[in-house]
């Protein structure tokens, strides 16, 4: 699932440059933004049959890959 996870988030912004560290701060490293990561949470919502309300998505607990990746995973497992 991680995988698939990090190939939304490349569709998404448009690059595999996380790829490098997936510890790595995406705003920070100007990858993502508040548009991007807008677009990037409905495509995940879409993809994993999720519900990820902005009041639940705090920048610092999702600003990296990995964190991205434990997210939704977290909401696949709340769903099952």
């Amino acid at each position: 699932m991680r995988n698939e996870v990090f190939d939304v988030l490349e569709e998404v912004i448009e690059t595999d440059e996380f790829r490098d560290d997936l510890d790595a701060d995406l705003f920070e490293e100007t990858l993502l933004d508040s548009l991007t990561a807008i677009a990037l949470i409905v495509e995940l919502e879409d993809r994993f049959k999720v519900s990820l309300p902005p009041s639940e998505m705090e920048r610092d607990e999702w600003n990296t890959a990995n964190k991205i990746a434990d997210r939704i995973q977290e909401k696949v497992n709340e769903k099952a």
